[in-house]
């Protein structure tokens, strides 16, 4: 049987360093196309990106949204995201369609084809999420924790920050999904559905391929990324499950948001020795090498690129400082 050809389609406000190993990392997966859709038009990563073969980028601006009969942009960050992956499976370019974020890349050591060749409608890709066993170093590093242990192991390995967490993670725990576009189905975040709004379509389970979530590239990264939900307004902040929402919170009260974010972050993603044992006893702690600067080297040798987390979060600081003072006004 030939290979099924596949794509990736991602809506992206990311520095460039995240967006660009996202790329050139599913690319090197076998990836047909990789579809970015910038959702800030002015981005300068779009040009960039641009220039990589087998990138296609979408800036999205005013005339983009007008092309959906819409008078202004989207405000959910999931509506976006829905109307671009169903615009670009409507295109039909490629058998499969994997749609993510551009901090959750796909590993797939054994390679996708033969879950894909038993999938009907749609796979569905579990989720692991980065963890971190030493100090913040290089934006990739860490391990992969998964989620679905038991409540009570759950308790006992994370004590006190257990409050934080649902099924074991941050995040989502519900995995991503890559739809087979013959199917004409509504690809909505998680799932794909039989319509828009409507019930979710019957897929098969990956075997052994998963999503790595970065649940922030960084903590100052991640610490952004939660207080956008919170600036946004309430409505937005309660879409996200409650033990996240309680984090947030507790970090948009606190006298200090900045050092009681990175904090939080730290009670939530850096594990203990203790707790990396716990983990490991369950099957439950991972290593997924990447080899991320060979990929991008591969796939856009003329891109300069640094990992560091230092230098990933020197550009992040102005935004940072004005979003606690929005949310402390």
């Amino acid at each position: 049987m030939p290979d099924h050809s596949w794509s990736v389609v991602s809506t992206v406000r990311e520095p460039l360093p995240l967006v660009l190993a996202f790329a050139c990392h599913h690319l090197s997966l076998g990836a047909q196309t990789v579809h970015l859709f910038f959702d800030d038009p002015d981005d300068p990563a779009a040009p960039i990106l641009a220039t990589i073969p087998g990138v296609e980028v979408t800036l999205c601006d005013a005339a983009h949204w007008r092309a959906f009969d819409l008078d202004k942009r989207p405000a959910w960050q999931t509506r976006r995201q829905t109307l671009n992956a169903n615009l670009v499976a409507q295109r039909r370019q490629t058998d499969w369609l994997l749609h993510v974020d551009a901090d959750e890349f796909l590993w797939a050591p054994d390679g996708i084809q033969a879950d894909l060749s038993r999938a009907k409608t749609w796979l569905h890709i579990p989720n692991l999420e980065r963890v971190w066993i030493a100090p913040e170093d290089g934006i990739f590093d860490g391990a992969f924790r998964a989620p679905g242990l038991t409540r009570s192991v759950r308790k006992q390995v994370y004590g006190a920050s257990y409050a934080y967490l649902q099924s074991g993670v941050s995040g989502h725990a519900s995995g991503k999904a890559m739809a087979r576009l013959s199917e004409r189905k509504f690809i909505a975040i998680h799932a794909v559905k039989e319509k828009f709004r409507g019930e979710v379509s019957p897929g098969k389970t990956t075997a052994q391929a998963r999503i790595l979530h970065f649940d922030g590239m960084t903590a100052r990264h991640w610490l952004l990324k939660s207080l956008r939900y919170a600036a946004q307004g309430k409505a937005l902040l309660h879409s996200l499950h409650t033990r996240r929402r309680i984090g947030i919170e507790r970090v948009m009260h606190a006298d200090d948001p900045l050092a009681t974010g990175l904090a939080l972050h730290g009670e939530i993603f850096h594990l203990t020795d203790k707790q990396q044992k716990q983990l490991q006893a369950h099957n439950a702690l991972l290593t997924c090498p990447l080899h991320l600067e060979h990929t991008v080297a591969s796939y856009a040798p003329k891109v300069a690129v640094d990992f560091s987390a230092t230098l990933f979060d020197a550009p992040l600081a102005p935004a940072l400082d004005e979003i606690i003072k929005k949310i402390r006004t």
